[in-house]
């Protein structure tokens, strides 16, 4: 039975991807490896987010088995040809790792590590022929104020923009408002990205992040043209325990998605949408990327 309603969405989605998504055919839905189920071969993985409608996958560095900073030169390739026999592409290569190495930390042995990290994610975005990566740029704490997280950031990120672009590779330095307590408003991203003052870095837009703090919409608006990615979830806002914000499934929180739709047609974005999936399914868990990729190719045929 489950195979059967596999089935019946992969042709669902197919069929509107085919046929409604006339005016937006450049923008492509992907999906990161760090959301293949525990237990899952990296090929095994692949070759659901394939039969799920994907055009391409996310890999994180660090975050999964098969791609850590000690993988090899030949062992990315190895990843590269993986993922091409399966009929995808990489999307783009992300990493959790700057919560730990954050490039703003006082330590500048911490502050090396991260310059570290993202210079290999440059490397091996180049060897997986993707031209984008993700970086938490900085973290602000009670002992690394605001000031300090900004001014290392904006000289971190000077000093690796002429490495991306000698890769042709962009850096895309992603809004996780609550968490970094860091460039909370779009207004304020952008200031940061003149200051930096390269085209090879821009925002990594996360609509699910922005919280009670914004609206996704706006904020695609006023960065359009510096986006290199969005990654795509849905978050209720003050709906949670003590009236935090809690993450969630596409379409099933607050964020304005009609709205977010049309303000990427306003802005012409064309590029990838990588989808991250909140509250896991207990059960079932291959179907919620069928879900999560025909809730996608509706966004994208404009059908919210």
């Amino acid at each position: 039975m489950l195979s059967a309603v596999c089935d019946t969405q992969f042709t669902f989605s197919k069929v509107l991807s085919l046929r409604e998504r006339k005016g937006a055919a450049s923008v492509r839905k992907s999906i990161g490896d760090n959301e293949i189920p525990k237990g899952w071969t990296f090929e095994q993985g692949l070759d659901l987010v394939k039969k799920a409608g994907y055009d391409g996958i996310e890999l994180w560095l660090g975050d999964v088995p098969w791609f850590q900073m000690s993988t090899t030169d030949a062992q990315v390739r190895e990843l590269r040809r993986k993922v091409e026999n399966a009929g995808l592409v990489v999307s783009n290569v992300s990493t959790g790792l700057h919560w730990r190495y954050p490039l703003s930390a006082r330590d500048p042995k911490v502050r090396e590590e991260g310059m570290r990290i993202v210079r290999r994610q440059i490397e091996t975005a180049q060897m997986l022929g993707t031209d984008a990566i993700l970086v938490v740029a900085g973290l602000v704490t009670e002992e690394v104020p605001y000031n300090e997280v900004y001014s290392r950031c904006v000289e971190a990120l000077k000093t690796l923009a002429p490495d991306a672009a000698r890769a042709g590779v962009k850096i895309g330095c992603e809004n996780c408002n609550s968490e970094q307590r860091f460039l909370m408003g779009p207004r304020e991203f952008s200031l940061f990205l003149k200051d930096i003052d390269h085209p090879s870095v821009g925002i990594h837009l996360d609509v699910g992040n922005i919280h009670e703090d914004g609206f996704a919409e706006q904020w695609i608006e006023m960065l359009g043209p510096q986006i290199t990615r969005i990654h795509v979830k849905d978050v209720m806002k003050k709906r949670g325990r003590c009236c935090d914000s809690v993450y969630t499934n596409i379409f099933l929180g607050d964020n304005n998605w009609k709205a977010i739709r049309a303000a990427m047609t306003k802005v012409k974005y064309d590029g990838w949408l990588v989808a991250e999936m909140e509250r896991r399914y207990h059960y079932a868990q291959d179907q919620q990327f069928y879900d999560t990729a025909a809730a996608l190719d509706r966004l994208i045929a404009n059908r919210v």
